[in-house]
């Protein structure tokens, strides 16, 4: 059995001293598998560090009855400067193993080639990490800490992994950290999640994991202030970082990943459309977003993602064999070209469906968009500022006394609807967006509100548009 007795763990900063792990206790006994969650810097990779006795508690007591790995995946304990031949005969002497044995099952299960007889320190972060888990699989511990073991090589190398671990030694005990929630889930049979320093435990995954996805809704979120980016692709560009550095995006992707992986279409529709609509312009989640759809026979769905996709950035080449073998021809425009992004100026950039609802909602009010009139809308050629000059032309101009949503549906289907669309509309026309919302709240016409804000300057819309001929 493994006690943690109300540990906790300060380090030192410029700062001052800084706490992550405050009074942290539980207990983990053989055959048990406890996943932990928690955001970066939560203090997962802490709590693993002080359990394997890498690192010694600032307070409280840690009681190891059992045979304890080091972090698999982490190559903290190799030698640099040494070969990985080296490092396994040194390891293997050091446990009192056999080494010429253990040198066999690493060669042949690491698959690192002629570079097992090359220093370590010239091996990549993954090299390192197949020969860290290579060598802790020729170690029987009785307790195996597992830290983001699963970000380790392909997917093949993954089963490898897993049936060594799971499998082979499944009635070790085990304590897992991941940034993927469905990999804890299929792995685990306790849960708990880190924050604020504080361990929390729960029997059961869903509640653990909607607890978790609450805590990060509740703490910081990644935002950015809708630039007014004159190019298109500087703007995508900039929201690809933010997104990235979200942690609820992150884990949804994550989770529709994993999802994608075991064919579970539906959940990995439902995920990255989850994440779509936090962060509507992530092109790559566009092109899965398609493939998902495809793969439940949701083809207009599918070819709206593609579409999306290229016109956002995603290589036109790349998916035109998929949008190829879904089209379906029709008499107006048969088997349109897919349009793409040239880096130009954003209002003579091509749409994709996010555009489409935020343009929708300005003309017409509307919060969401049938999936035919969208694909029509993605197949006719044109730039952004030709989509939105006939929509108001198809409607008679801009609306008198037009009400905007307060939220709109930015990815097709059921999906949820997309609150901060307003800063998406002001990135999308070049406005100022604390100058377009003050307007807005104000209740003045939204046409003219843009004008304000900076807004719409040099697109070939309505004149009467522009000039905010239609009062508020």
């Amino acid at each position: 059995m493994i006690t943690v007795d109300r540990v906790s763990k300060e380090y030192r900063t410029r700062t001052g001293p800084k706490r992550v792990l405050d009074d942290v206790s539980f207990t983990l006994e053989k055959g048990e598998r406890l996943g932990v969650l928690g955001r970066n810097g939560a203090g997962k990779s802490t709590l693993i560090r002080l359990v394997s006795g890498a690192e010694r508690p600032t307070s409280g007591r840690i009681t190891r009855t059992m045979s304890v790995s080091w972090p698999l995946a982490f190559g903290g304990a190799f030698q640099s400067q040494l070969t990985g031949v080296d490092n396994v005969r040194f390891i293997s002497r050091l446990y009192a193993q056999d080494p010429d044995h253990n040198l066999a099952f690493v060669e042949e299960f690491a698959e690192l080639g002629q570079y097992l007889r090359e220093p370590v320190m010239h091996y990549s972060s993954g090299m390192r990490a197949r020969l860290a888990f290579a060598i802790s699989m020729i170690i029987e511990f009785d307790c195996f800490l597992i830290d983001e073991v699963a970000a380790v090589g392909d997917a093949r190398f993954h089963e490898r992994c897993n049936y060594e671990l799971f499998d082979k030694r499944g009635d070790r005990a085990m304590m897992i950290i991941s940034h993927d929630p469905g990999y804890l889930r299929d792995h685990c049979n306790r849960w708990a999640l880190i924050d604020a320093g504080q361990l929390t435990p729960f029997d059961d995954f869903e509640a653990a994991h909607d607890h978790f996805l609450a805590k990060m809704r509740v703490g910081e979120t990644v935002r950015a202030v809708a630039q007014p980016f004159s190019r298109r692709m500087a703007a995508i560009d900039s929201l690809r970082r933010v997104a990235h550095e979200d942690e609820q995006f992150m884990a949804l992707v994550r989770q529709a990943d994993a999802a994608r992986d075991r064919h579970d279409w539906a959940e990995a529709e439902s995920g990255y459309t989850a994440a779509l609509n936090l962060h509507p312009y992530e092109r790559s989640y566009w092109a899965q977003l398609g493939h998902v759809a495809r793969e439940q026979g949701r083809l207009v769905r599918a070819e709206i993602a593609y579409r999306t996709a290229c016109a956002f950035g995603e290589p036109v080449r790349l998916l035109a064999p998929f949008i190829a073998a879904i089209e379906q021809a029709d008499s107006v425009n048969p088997h349109a070209p897919i349009a793409s992004p040239d880096g130009g100026d954003t209002r003579r950039q091509p749409a994709g469906y996010p555009d489409l609802a935020v343009m929708t909602a300005l003309a017409t009010g509307h919060d969401r968009l049938a999936d035919d009139t969208a694909l029509a809308m993605l197949r006719r050629p044109g730039a952004v500022e030709d989509v939105l000059a006939r929509m108001l032309e198809e409607h008679g101009g801009p609306t008198p006394r037009l009400t905007l949503p307060g939220a709109i549906a930015v990815v097709p289907g059921d999906a949820p609807k997309r609150p901060e669309w307003r800063e998406d509309l002001a990135r999308l026309t070049g406005a100022r967006q604390e100058e377009l919302l003050a307007a807005l709240a104000l209740g003045e016409e939204p046409f003219a509100a843009l004008r304000r804000a900076g807004g719409l300057d040099g697109w070939a819309i309505p004149e009467n548009a522009l000039t905010g001929a239609v009062s508020a």
